[in-house]
């Protein structure tokens, strides 16, 4: 049964390989430590620091497990980008060790049907498995938040404060709610005493805080608490509404449908059958409810409770399942328990295509490493789009080519003319932006990306996922004996962090691969382009 988690895992993976550009501070973080190590004068964050600091500690404990997997793979001399695939299995298998751990814990509670109706359930949504491999400061935190309902639930409260208190103050701050309103609950219920409480929360606090104050500011060359400064932007400045807006219960009315997908169905059912599932869906929802009165709402912020609201999606099936036998009608509700799983596994496999066509820029670049030779002497400029969907440092395949991403450059001016190559952005060939280069460029290849959803009833299944070109590789035909690339500043390139995108490209480009893309959201108080992108 676990294994099924795994290969499922993988599947996400391989079909999804490439990272947006709020993945891109723990990516090339992990890039950084494998390939500079020592060299902290040539890590990304030092050129693209982003809005806020993120923490380098989950990035070195992927980087540990992944290093003797990525040299091999350097000693066979395997394409870099195989490094890729190689540390988002590392993070997808700390995700899933203490994921199983779980299913463990709650076979002893609630019994092995619940325990392996879990697993089928989570294995039938899409986003949880999706987000479980990106390096996501929430997926960072994602195995302590884990391992902390494994202990609760085995009444082994003293592990559960230590990880909650490292998820919090070295990951996620927002945790605090969850994990805090657990711990209220075995506070009021008397499983867990005040005094005892302190005793353990209070020196291992300190000692978090200062394992990340110590490691972070090393690498950030300042002294630094990352996650404080996160909170300070993010509550004390209400600063997180710059990137966008959504409606209050936008969690409940879309986020939470569209990652358990018909799951939710039964969660009421789950709630009504089998009591003791409250005090682990409660939090989740007061969680949720809590989060809400942040302005800007993304879906993987509240990733954390969709494992909490499937074991009681799970309880109901088990007993839906075991009450097969008793007449017809619980033989009908018997068979609705199955077929949820198939309607959720038609949702994922849909979502999974439109993930696919979310990742231009990735998708552009090994285009252009297909057709050009290694040997050849190529300077390539990526433009904003083109960095943000799917271009990372591990995308960059030969050392003796030249990427860059210098921003704020006018289409057909000297500087762009320096490349012998270029990445850009355009609707069609004949967009008004290609035309300084019909003289002097070739267009040798473009890529196309997730444009719309269109139903069509001549077709099974009726629905359509519609693609437009998006991004074109360009060729100069008349390149500069001796090119001054002195301009390109790596300061001035774009690699923004979580913080830094607008919300309107934010749900154009990254929400997609999450399901938002596909309704239309009321988010509010956007900037106008994309070009308002920002370190």
């Amino acid at each position: 049964m676990d294994w099924l988690l795994v290969i499922c895992s993988l599947v996400h993976v391989l079909l999804c390989p490439f990272t947006k550009v709020e993945e891109s501070f723990n990516l090339q973080a992990i890039h950084d430590i494998l390939y500079h190590q020592t060299e902290i004068q040539k890590y990304d964050h030092l050129e693209f620091p982003g809005v806020v600091p993120r923490t380098f500690l989950g990035p070195i404990v992927v980087s540990m497990i992944a290093a003797p997997f990525v040299a091999v793979s350097r000693a066979l001399e395997f394409p870099k980008d195989a490094s890729l695939y190689l540390v988002r299995c590392t993070l997808g298998a700390l995700v899933l060790w203490p994921l199983l751990k779980l299913r463990k814990r709650i076979k002893e509670t609630l019994g092995q049907g619940t325990s392996n109706w879990f697993i089928f359930i989570t294995v039938s949504q899409f986003h949880f498995l999706f987000y479980l491999s990106r390096p996501l400061p929430n997926t960072m935190a994602l195995p302590l938040v884990l391992l902390a309902y494994y202990y609760w639930l085995g009444q082994q409260h003293g592990k559960f404060i230590a990880c909650s208190a490292a998820a919090i103050l070295i990951f996620r701050g927002e945790l605090a709610i969850l994990l805090g309103l657990i711990l209220l609950g075995e506070l009021l219920t008397r499983r867990l005493s005040l005094a005892k409480t302190m005793f353990v929360a209070v020196p291992t606090g300190l000692i978090c805080l200062s394992v990340t104050v110590l490691v972070d500011s090393f690498f950030w060359q300042r002294l630094l608490w990352p996650e404080g400064e996160v909170l300070w932007y993010n509550v004390v400045l209400n600063k997180s509404g710059d990137w966008g807006t959504s409606p209050f219960l936008w969690y409940f009315y879309s986020a939470i449908p569209r990652a358990m997908g018909t799951s939710l169905a039964l969660l009421p059912v789950g709630m009504f059958f089998e009591r003791r599932v409250w005090p682990l869906v409660l939090p989740a929802l007061f969680f949720v409810l809590a989060y809400s009165f942040l302005p800007h709402k993304e879906l993987r912020f509240i990733v954390y409770v969709l494992p909490l609201l499937n074991i009681a999606v799970a309880a109901a099936c088990n007993r839906l399942w075991e009450n097969r036998t008793k007449g017809k009608w619980r033989a009908l509700l018997a068979l609705v328990a199955i077929g949820h799983l198939v309607a959720n596994l038609v949702l994922t496999s849909f979502l999974l295509m439109v993930s696919r066509a979310n990742y231009p820029g990735g998708e552009a670049l090994f285009v252009l490493h297909k057709m050009e030779s290694p040997e050849s002497n190529v300077t390539v400029h990526i433009d904003v789009l083109a960095a943000q969907t799917g271009i990372s440092r591990f995308g960059q395949l030969h050392d003796n080519w030249m990427y860059d991403k210098t921003e704020n450059l006018k289409p057909g001016s000297p500087e762009l003319r320096m490349f012998s190559h270029l990445i850009v952005e355009a609707k069609s060939k004949h967009a008004y932006n290609l035309r300084p280069y019909t003289e002097t460029h070739d267009i040798v290849a473009h890529v196309e990306g997730f444009s719309h959803i269109r139903s069509s009833y001549n077709h099974f299944p009726p629905i359509r996922i519609k693609t437009k070109p998006c991004l074109f590789i360009l060729k100069n035909k008349h390149l500069p004996e001796e090119p001054d690339f002195s301009f390109a500043s790596k300061k001035h390139q774009v690699e923004a962090t979580e913080e830094s995108l607008p919300a309107e490209v934010e749900l154009h480009f990254r929400n997609v691969s999450d399901g938002e893309g596909l309704l239309p959201e009321n988010s509010t108080e956007t900037p106008n382009s994309i070009e308002n992108v920002k370190n």
